[in-house]
């Protein structure tokens, strides 16, 4: 939903890549005799490693990180225990050997393109190339922090396929199909073994003083290693649980909130808990987003240890985000300043579900119904993402453009939603606690492995992540009110699309309707939805998926297919019920107008209201009932000229004209004693605010105070549903 999608771009890419799908479905099965011996596909490896670290210290040089994802594989589920060993030269083309496993060491440096590659060695000194797909990123972990010269890895039901330059290689997408091993492994092959080992009987106090000088040293993920090995040594109970204290400290930092809090031995805490078990269980509740529950771990910290001010900072932020769970009450000011100054705005905030319930529909599967009777305005739902990815806008020396095509699927993506398929994997492979409510989430057809872990890791698909991210990504700008003072000072008609965006697990349950009652915003990571119109109890809360403005009744179906259903709202269903005569007839006439105001120091007014008044005859259903697409912003570009020329009847007049084009219901929008009132919304478009404006001045101008202080009410009501918040209204409308 108003994602870059850059699918036509990129699509003699996409049938390039068929053709190379097809040609390797050839040789299925087959052992390939002609690999490159190992020197020359070391020395091929080793030059695109140096132009790979060349090209990134070039000046103004973007590099283009491409990537085709592959026909969908499970990942593996059976234990390295119950998988049978096979070697380089036993691999069969574009197979996936399942019940085997392969042994490799890596021979070279490490670098990193769309995946981390590395050449690899078997025991047999066959080499052959790895790609590790959806690793964490640079930032967080470099890419021979991964895997280094030496370093030793099982590759579970290894898929050897031919990429996408003609070669050999081997691809892992699942984390869980690539496990990491230690110098001590008995499964390490001799021949690999340092020919002097000191052998040191290590104990659990030394263990874990090592854990301790790896933490000291920012090396927590080899302080994870040395206080699990210490686990394993004979201690007593009370040096256990120091252990795992200092181990849930590591876990924190490296992200995995959900051991961490294991650690901690929460929830079932000894009598009189460490200091460090609460705060650390606190830190971990509090990054699941659990607050209630931080909230009570923190106030008993608090309570036992009421010298340490740090513990009522902990509490005091606990409670910040419980109450704005519960109240829907936020700083959006605050916000607003917040996410402007950052690049990617992961604020610290809470999630509020407002009146809100998630169901069955009749006809499309589930979603969202209010649950009482709601105002337009009203704040529905105010929901941190599950994740988002906000690619950098900055063409620099480093500057990368990450392209992700998919042959199955028909689709091509770049920027965000290649980053974002990683940061969910990632995400829920260190939280698998997470995984329940982003699994739920709608995938199509998919046949998703249900084995949840293996040898003791959590099983995330990859396949079933891109499949669901496809289906329910939104994108997003950083902030609604930047794009809402963008949008309004250019092209009203023009289509948004973000290379920003994410998911938002409860937002995805919310169905799509050209004739939508509610509209969604956004702050940093936090979307807003709130009411477009009065809703009663039980009605279905609707928003678009794609502007019906920007495309006609068949170009929406085109847009709408990602989704598999066809809109039969009734704006659709009219449009398909109309001749083709009369909509070639609409858009001639709008061209016409628009051609119209093309000379900006003399426009024929008198023309242009005949060409509206022949474009509105063209429609026969009450706009009411079908908004008219193609009249509003002819209509509001009359509007301002009217005001410009201090012309408040017609001012008026016009502003009635724009809202009810888009479906509005008043009354008194004109001289009349009447007030000035609306009686039914219609569809909410961030250039109403302007309109109710010109009326708030028109009436002004008139005299009608009372309903210039109802226009100006209406103005803000528009202006919070499409910004998402009020508290800018004045500095963007001084």
């Amino acid at each position: 939903m108003d994602v870059a999608d850059v699918t036509t771009k990129h699509r003699q890419a996409l049938e390039r890549y068929r053709l190379i799908l097809k040609d390797a479905k050839k040789r299925q099965g087959e052992r390939p005799r002609d690999r490159r011996p190992r020197d020359q596909a070391y020395e091929k490896f080793m030059m695109h490693f140096l132009m790979n670290k060349a090209q990134a210290l070039t000046v103004g040089h973007i590099l283009i990180h491409s990537s085709f994802v592959p026909p969908a594989y499970p990942p593996c589920t059976t234990s390295v225990e119950q998988l049978s060993r096979v070697f380089i030269a036993d691999l069969q083309l574009e197979t996936h050997h399942r019940g085997m496993y392969l042994l490799l060491r890596s021979i070279t440096p490490t670098h990193r393109m769309s995946g981390v590659l590395a050449l690899m060695e078997d025991e047999n000194e066959d080499v052959m190339l790895l790609q590790l797909y959806q690793q964490e990123d640079e930032d967080t972990r470099k890419a021979n922090d991964i895997v280094d010269v030496g370093t030793v890895l099982l590759v579970k039901e290894p898929f050897f396929r031919v990429t996408g330059d003609g070669e050999y290689g081997l691809r892992v997408d699942h984390l869980s199909d690539v496990i990491c091993i230690e110098d001590s492994n008995a499964r390490i092959p001799d021949k690999w073994q340092p020919r002097l080992v000191e052998i040191v009987d290590e104990t659990s106090h030394s263990l874990r003083l090592k854990g301790n000088k790896a933490i000291t040293s920012a090396k927590y993920r080899e302080a994870i290693t040395l206080y699990s090995n210490a686990l394993l040594q004979p201690a007593t109970e009370d040096e256990y649980d120091v252990i795992k204290r200092n181990r849930s400290l590591a876990f924190l930092k490296t992200k995995r909130f959900d051991a961490a809090l294991a650690d901690t031995g929460y929830p079932s805490f000894k009598p009189n808990p460490p200091e460090k078990a609460l705060f650390r269980a606190a830190e971990a509740l509090y990054n699941l987003e659990r607050f209630v529950e931080c909230q009570q771990v923190a106030q008993v910290l608090q309570t036992n240890f009421a010298d340490n001010e740090q513990a009522l900072v902990v509490l005091n932020r606990a409670r910040s985000r419980v109450h704005e769970q519960q109240t829907g009450q936020y700083d959006f000011k605050q916000l607003q300043a917040t996410a402007k100054h950052l690049k990617a705005p992961d604020l610290d905030h809470a999630t509020y579900e407002g009146p809100i319930e998630v169901r069955q529909t009749n006809s499309k599967g589930r979603g969202v119904f209010v649950t009482q009777r709601v105002k337009a305005g009203e704040l529905l739902l105010c929901e941190k993402a599950f994740s988002a990815a906000y690619p950098s806008q900055q063409a620099d020396s480093s500057s990368k453009m990450k392209l992700l095509l998919n042959a199955e699927t028909n689709k091509g993506f770049q920027g965000g939603q290649v980053d974002l398929i990683r940061m969910i994997v990632q995400k829920l492979y260190r939280n698998p606690s997470l995984a329940p409510a982003f699994k739920a989430l709608y995938h199509g057809n998919y046949d998703a492995v249900t084995i949840p872990t293996v040898d003791g890791q959590p099983i995330v698909d990859t396949f079933l992540v891109e499949r669901i991210m496809t289906l329910n990504v939104f994108g997003c700008p950083i902030s609604s009110l930047a794009s809402h003072r963008k949008l309004t000072a250019m092209d009203s008609k023009k289509e948004m699309a973000h290379e920003s965006c994410g998911v938002w697990t409860m937002a995805s349950y919310i169905n799509h309707s050209c004739l939508s009652n509610a509209r969604r915003s956004f702050i940093g990571d936090l979307m807003i939805v709130r009411a477009c119109r009065d809703l009663e109890p039980g009605t279905e809360v609707l928003f678009w998926y794609q502007s019906p403005f920007i495309s006609d009744a068949k170009d929406m179906e085109k847009k709408l297919e990602n989704w598999g259903f066809i809109c039969d709202c009734a704006i659709c269903s009219d449009f398909k019920a109309t001749k083709r005569s009369v909509i070639e007839g609409r858009v001639r006439l709008s061209k016409q107008i628009e051609e119209s105001f093309k000379n900006t120091h003399n426009v024929q007014l008198n023309k242009v209201e005949r060409l509206l008044e022949a474009l509105t005859k063209t429609y026969r259903r009450p706009a009411a009932e079908i908004p008219r697409l193609l009249l509003w912003d002819s209509q509001l570009a009359l509007t301002h000229i009217y005001y410009v020329k201090k012309n408040m009847s017609k001012t008026l007049e016009s502003a009635r004209k724009v809202l009810e084009s888009l479906g509005f219901i008043l009354t008194g929008a004109d001289s009349s004693s009447t007030r000035f009132s609306v009686i039914k919304w219609g569809l909410m478009l961030d250039p109403l605010v302007e309109t109710f404006l010109y009326a708030r001045n028109a009436f002004a101008a008139m005299g009608l105070d009372e309903d210039a202080a109802k226009a100006e009410k209406y103005a803000r009501t528009v202006y919070l549903i499409v910004v998402g918040e009020e508290e800018t209204f004045d500095k963007s409308y001084p």
